[in-house]
């Protein structure tokens, strides 16, 4: 079953959430490279600037775990949290019908 994964960061200090482009792009661009990815999205919070919020769409839960676990997404993203003033959120969803 395809899955939808919402990634929310919050940027820390009212900064703008904008600064955290660059390493969504990097992700983003190892990411389709990755057996089971179909496509992401990006939104930034117009209400709230320093909020942003990715929206990934994979085959299977499994193809996600597995990008999730791959040494260059952590490094990556361990870059990209030391922006943030708050702890990544992660939600999965299953996509269409069961």
């Amino acid at each position: 079953m395809a899955i939808g994964v919402l990634i929310k960061r919050v940027i820390s200090h009212g900064e703008d959430a904008k600064v955290l482009l660059p390493h969504i792009i990097e992700l983003r661009a190892l990411a389709v490279r990755q057996p089971g990815y179909i496509s992401g999205e990006t939104f930034f919070n117009l209400d709230r600037p320093e909020e942003c919020l990715v929206i990934g769409r994979w085959t299977s839960l499994e193809y996600w775990q597995q990008w999730k676990r791959d040494p260059r997404r952590i490094e990556i993203d361990e870059n990209l949290e030391k922006h943030l003033g708050a702890n990544t959120e992660y939600s999965i969803y299953g996509i269409g019908l069961w």
